[in-house]
């Protein structure tokens, strides 16, 4: 499948055997920060290699890809009902960000939100040579001046155009300069909480 530009791609049925990943979730370790993370919820301390999966995202997407090491690729991420982070709207820093839900239960609030930030009527970040243009001029401290710091959790600068709900066993792949969010926890204990796998790749 070849990749289109600021493309969300969704995988049902993503893993054969989803529930042993599950459990390794569930099983994993998940010691509190002394600050509040920029995420909300807790990244597990270990990760959790997949065999055969960077191969498999580099035919999804069309593109050769390497885990990007500067992340949190292959760790688990578990958020209660109630836990925040510092951080709402954002981008990360890679060419592809994956989430793979292993919450049993569906769940829309819990799934990937994508938005448009209103003041600049943009869906994305400034990535392309037409991006700058329409910006005026190249500067990446003001795109985290302007818009990512003052507005991050700024809902009323925000417009709702995608969700990706959760659904177990879901893996949703996306060009992470678009403007998205992690979605809402829920639950009180890891058997009915917000649990995914993440993933972060960089296009070679």
């Amino acid at each position: 499948m070849a990749a289109i530009e600021d493309a969300i791609i969704v995988v049902d049925d993503f893993l054969q055997n989803p529930h042993e990943l599950r459990e390794l979730g569930l099983k994993a370790d998940y010691p509190p920060y002394s600050d509040t993370p920029h995420f909300p919820g807790r990244n597990s301390t270990q990760r959790f290699a997949i065999p055969g999966l960077d191969e498999t995202v580099a035919r999804i997407t069309g593109q050769n890809v390497v885990v990007n090491e500067n992340s949190a690729h292959a760790k688990f991420r578990l958020c209660f009902e109630g836990e925040i982070g510092k951080s709402g709207v954002h981008i990360d820093n890679c060419h592809w960000t994956g989430v793979l839900y292993l919450s049993l239960t569906e769940n829309k609030e819990g799934g990937t939100a994508f938005f448009r930030h209103i003041p600049t009527n943009t869906l994305r970040a400034p990535v392309y040579e037409e991006d700058w243009q329409a910006w005026g001029h190249r500067s990446v401290a003001r795109v985290w001046d302007e818009v990512i710091n003052p507005h991050t959790n700024d809902r009323s600068k925000w417009e709702l155009v995608r969700q990706a709900p959760m659904k177990f066993n879901r893996l949703v792949l996306f060009q992470p300069w678009r403007w998205h969010d992690a979605g809402a926890g829920f639950g009180d204990r890891p058997e009915n909480a917000r649990l995914i796998y993440l993933l972060s790749y960089n296009q070679v």
